[in-house]
């Protein structure tokens, strides 16, 4: 079960301030520092793993507070707070909250600040018994690492991260466990939609399903959660996922824009986040991180200085737009080398509790045309929550809205072919090289999934042989 404690502070602590914390949780314990000391670890005498406490965050600003943890803990915090987490490990005979708990009072208690931990609603389950080396682990099976997390809002925590790291690397998928009643962030949500995760929901009657189909699952031993065999077909997802109606409070657009670079010294990436977000919400991102909190004010400039720093390799962030302002965005961004240059790939979604507004796609699409490089944006719609949050409830499924097709995919399937599509094109930029954007619906219309693929079938490069 999760054991999540965290110390909002107004001031950095100290190394002798941090150890008099880790001796009130228990003086018994043994500290251990892992990965350079962003790790602090208490263990018994035996070697368990008891409690662990990440090193402190600074926050950009205190409304990452209010989006992750709630609205009524910032009045008595700086714009921007440490944020300490503590999580106690899974073991049955120990109180492992009492400890985190002590650890983090005796922080506010020194500093100021709050103390905030999630009411628990999740009662023990046996498989998930037993402790892991790792602290957001509750349980490894053959091909699993299973996770529990009892919080209200579930964020896409440096726990998971670093989970996902670790067992990623050899091969497990990740399952992660909450109560039907908490919702998951939007980066959470794109983690655990990955073919290699599961949103494992545990009902208050003690019955598990699946967060986005609602299928019922059941425990297997050496393997995980799993679909239940015995569940009828006819039968359909369970009660608690089918009840919708409270749950969806607006509407949401999905935007996935890939765009291409010629490598250069001045090139600044994550500029294209910033022209998605101030024409589709009105303002830039507010912060950006690799996990939640999203600790770092948005800055192009750090952006493509880490970019630089992990070339060749990839590098992936998140983003999120100003917490409490109408519509709310959220995304990820991520950096690639090509052959020929730099390929950012955006995966960018705006949620509003009224209609979206579809309008402002095709400013866009000539906006990035002038621009040069766009690769292809597809956009859709679907309903959910407008603060973007997740619950584990049918929302429907997304609908075409849109696709714009770059000049390289305009000039594989020749220009007059790509203007003489099932669904009518408008072509920017260039006349020789345009951008094509093809307006397919308004994200509702019950035809929309056929008209995309027929759109798509059209645009499909002819093969060799028949040319």
């Amino acid at each position: 079960m999760s054991r999540d404690v965290i110390a909002l502070l107004p001031e950095n602590p100290g190394r002798r301030s941090l150890l008099e914390a880790l001796a009130a949780a228990d003086p018994a314990l043994r500290i251990r520092l892992v990965a350079e000391g962003t790790l602090v670890e208490l263990r018994d005498d035996d070697g368990r793993l008891l409690l662990a406490v990440q090193s402190g965050q600074r926050l950009a600003t205190a409304s990452e507070v209010d989006r992750l943890l709630g609205e009524d803990l910032t009045d008595d915090l700086p714009a921007q707070p440490l944020w300490v987490e503590a999580r106690g490990a899974e073991v049955e005979d120990v109180a492992t909250r009492d400890l985190a708990r002590r650890f983090a009072e005796a922080l506010v208690e020194r500093h100021g600040g709050v103390v905030w931990e999630a009411e628990p609603r999740l009662t023990r389950d046996a498989p998930l018994l037993g402790a892991t080396d790792h602290p957001a682990v509750s349980a490894v099976t053959e091909k699993n690492a299973v996770l529990v997390q009892d919080r209200p809002v579930v964020p896409l925590s440096n726990w998971v991260v670093d989970a996902l790291a670790r067992y990623g690397r050899e091969g497990l998928g990740l399952q992660m466990v909450t109560p039907s009643s908490s919702t998951i962030t939007h980066a959470l949500r794109g983690l655990l939609a990955e073919p290699n995760a599961t949103w494992v929901v545990r009902t208050a009657g003690g019955h598990h399903y699946d967060g986005f189909n609602g299928l019922p699952l059941v425990w297997r031993e050496n393997v995980g959660y799993v679909a239940d065999p015995r569940a009828r077909t006819e039968e359909g997802p369970h009660a608690d996922f089918r009840a919708r109606e409270e749950y969806v409070t607006g509407s949401l657009l999905h935007v996935d824009l890939q765009v291409d670079h010629p490598a250069f010294d001045e090139l600044e990436l994550g500029e294209v986040v910033e022209l998605l977000s101030t024409r589709l919400a009105g303002a830039p991102p507010s912060v950006w991180g690799v996990a939640e909190p999203l600790a770092q004010e948005w800055d192009t400039g750090r952006l493509t200085a880490l970019a630089r720093g992990r070339a060749p390799g990839e590098t992936t962030v998140l983003f999120h737009g100003p917490h409490g302002a109408e519509p709310t965005f959220s995304g990820r961004w991520r950096a690639a080398r090509t052959a020929s240059g730099v390929r950012e790939h955006v995966r960018f979604t705006v949620g509003s509790e009224g209609q979206p507004d579809l309008d402002a796609l095709e400013p866009l699409v000539r906006a990035l045309a002038e621009q040069d490089g766009l690769r292809s944006m597809t956009v859709r719609r679907a309903m959910g929550r407008a603060d973007l949050t997740q619950p584990p409830r049918w929302a429907g499924v997304p609908v075409p809205v849109g696709l714009a097709v770059g000049a390289e995919g305009v000039n594989a399937v020749g220009k007059a072919t790509a203007l003489a599509a099932p669904v009518k094109g408008r072509a920017f930029g260039p006349p020789m090289t345009p951008v094509v954007w093809y307006r397919i619906g308004d994200g509702a219309e019950p035809d929309g999934w056929t008209r995309f693929k027929a759109l798509m079938r059209h645009l499909r490069p002819p093969s060799p042989s028949r040319r």
